[in-house]
């Protein structure tokens, strides 16, 4: 009776297997540096996905910096003023290919600063990444 039992309830068991969803590509980090005379970021060039900026200001006065597809449209992303010395972070997931401009406006003076970089194809998922969430 036993046996039988086991038997019975060994075949309740589901043999479809359910549906994963990948996960999204990890973050890739890019750095912005900012001086009295220019931008620049680091790397130029990051596949689609999501994208940390790190940007430092070391001008001599506060900077604000917008992220703006390069042949127009509205910005992305902006950090508000960053005050000289100081650090801010901002993440865009950026969907579309294509050249996006990274421009600085320094409190009011009219004379902004700008960099380019270049966004790719889409990254590979992280699922066969450790540490990743």
């Amino acid at each position: 009776m036993l046996a039988v039992a086991a038997l019975v309830l060994s075949a309740c068991g589901s043999t479809s297997s359910g549906a994963t969803t990948p996960r999204p590509a990890a973050p890739v980090n890019l750095t912005v540096y900012i001086d009295n005379s220019g931008v620049s970021v680091s790397p130029a060039s990051v596949s689609a996905g999501a994208v940390t900026f790190i940007i430092t200001n070391q001008a001599s006065q506060t900077e604000s910096l917008s992220i703006a597809p390069a042949a127009g449209g509205n910005a992305l992303a902006n950090t508000g003023p960053i005050n000289p010395q100081a650090t801010a972070q901002v993440t865009v997931d950026f969907s579309n290919q294509g050249g996006y401009s990274l421009s600085t406006g320094d409190g009011g003076s009219g004379s902004g600063k700008t960099a380019t970089v270049h966004v790719g194809g889409a990254r590979s998922s992280s699922d066969n990444q450790l540490l990743q969430p």
